[in-house]
């Protein structure tokens, strides 16, 4: 974590306000990579199988309009199925979670996905600067919103050198079931959000040594 972030009053999300989360969920961590290195990585599914740890497969269940079907890239509109390990000693038991894209935001085509209102909170959890980061959101679709759990993720990757970022990823947690979600999974959660940004590390930086930006 930074010393600024996450902030004290608590990390919050469009969907799921602090006020109204039963928990939140984070991680930060510094990349020795340009930060379009790490969006790609980030954006591009089909290779997550090769080096995330935490969600090495992703079911692609359709595309927005005028994004081809067998697309595993996502968009905005993306619907999706993570199968999501939380022990990495059984990288084979899954649990399956439906989600939706719901923002993409980078410094060349910025959204106003993210409310003034946020982004200009004094020790907030946004990078107010728009032209300084990559931001990727999906919320929960599906099956567990139908029983009584809401939640929304982001990633930041901000950009703080020529060759240099520094990932942030958070999620926060709310309804009838966030608190038995919280029982059962906070500690492993906050694991695998770090593992998650340990291995976007690893593999930006690799792919940045090997091929370049």
């Amino acid at each position: 974590m930074t010393s600024t972030w996450p902030p004290r009053a608590g990390l919050t999300t469009p969907i799921m306000p602090r006020e109204n989360a039963v928990f939140q969920i984070s991680a930060s961590i510094e990349i020795s990579a340009p930060a379009i290195v790490v969006w790609k990585q980030l954006l591009d599914t089909a290779e997550w199988s090769s080096w995330n740890t935490f969600v090495p497969r992703v079911k692609i269940k359709s595309q927005p309009d005028g994004v081809e079907a067998d697309s595993k890239t996502l968009h905005v509109g993306t619907i999706m199925v993570f199968e999501v390990v939380m022990d990495p000693a059984k990288p084979n038991k899954v649990n399956a979670t439906g989600l939706k894209v719901v923002d993409l935001s980078t410094p060349d085509k910025p959204t106003t996905y993210v409310s003034k209102e946020l982004l200009e909170e004094e020790d907030g959890s946004f990078t107010s600067d728009l032209s300084k980061v990559y931001r990727a959101s999906w919320k929960l679709e599906g099956g567990y919103v139908e029983r009584g759990l809401k939640s929304q993720r982001f990633n930041e990757i901000i950009i703080t050198g020529e060759n240099t970022c520094e990932l942030r990823s958070w999620e926060c947690y709310g309804g009838i079931l966030g608190r038995t979600l919280k029982w059962m999974y906070y500690q492993t959660l906050q694991d695998r959000f770090a593992d998650w940004c340990r291995d976007v590390k690893t593999q930006s930086e690799k792919v940045y040594n090997e091929f370049g930006p």
